[in-house]
C-alpha cells in the first residue's frame, strides 16, 4: 500500500498596487485622491517544511515579484493616462512621492488581503466620472 502524501494548503493572497494622484481641496471639501493605474497581483502562499526550502523559495518568490513590478513600471510609463507634471513647486506631491532625495517616483499605495481581492478605491464608473471631471 502507497501512502498518501499530504497535499499542502494553499492560501492566497491578492494585492493591489495602485498609482494616485492627489487634487485640491476645493473648499469647503477636502483633498480628493484619484487612482488612475491599479494592478492585482496573486500570490499563492504554501508552508516551507524546512530552512533551505524556506529560502529557496524565498529567492524564487522574491524574483518573481521583482519581474512583475518592472513589468508594471514599463506598462504605466506607456499608459494613456499619467499625470502633468504640476507648474508650481508646490503642488510636485500631489503626483510624486518626494520622501526620496534622489527620485520622485510616482504616488503609490499597496492593498492586500489574504482571503479575498482587496477593495480598490475608487470603482472604474467613478474613476471614469473623476477622470472627465479632472481633465
Amino acid at each position: 500500500k502507497k501512502k498518501k502524501k499530504k497535499k499542502k494548503k494553499k492560501k492566497k493572497k491578492y494585492s493591489a498596487l495602485e498609482f494616485y494622484e492627489k487634487k485640491k481641496a476645493r473648499w469647503p471639501f477636502g483633498g480628493d485622491v484619484f487612482t488612475w493605474e491599479s494592478w492585482e497581483v496573486r500570490v499563492e502562499l504554501v508552508s516551507a517544511t524546512s530552512t533551505p526550502e524556506q529560502q529557496r523559495r524565498q529567492e524564487v518568490i522574491g524574483t518573481e515579484l521583482a519581474e512583475k513590478v518592472f513589468y508594471i513600471t514599463q506598462m504605466i510609463n506607456k499608459s494613456d493616462y499619467l499625470p502633468k507634471t504640476p507648474d508650481i513647486p508646490n503642488d510636485i506631491g500631489n503626483v510624486y512621492h518626494t520622501k526620496y532625495s534622489d527620485i520622485h517616483p510616482f504616488l503609490f499605495r499597496m492593498r492586500y488581503s489574504l482571503n479575498q481581492k482587496p477593495e480598490t478605491q475608487p470603482a472604474v464608473g467613478k474613476s471614469v466620472r473623476k477622470l472627465l471631471d479632472y481633465t
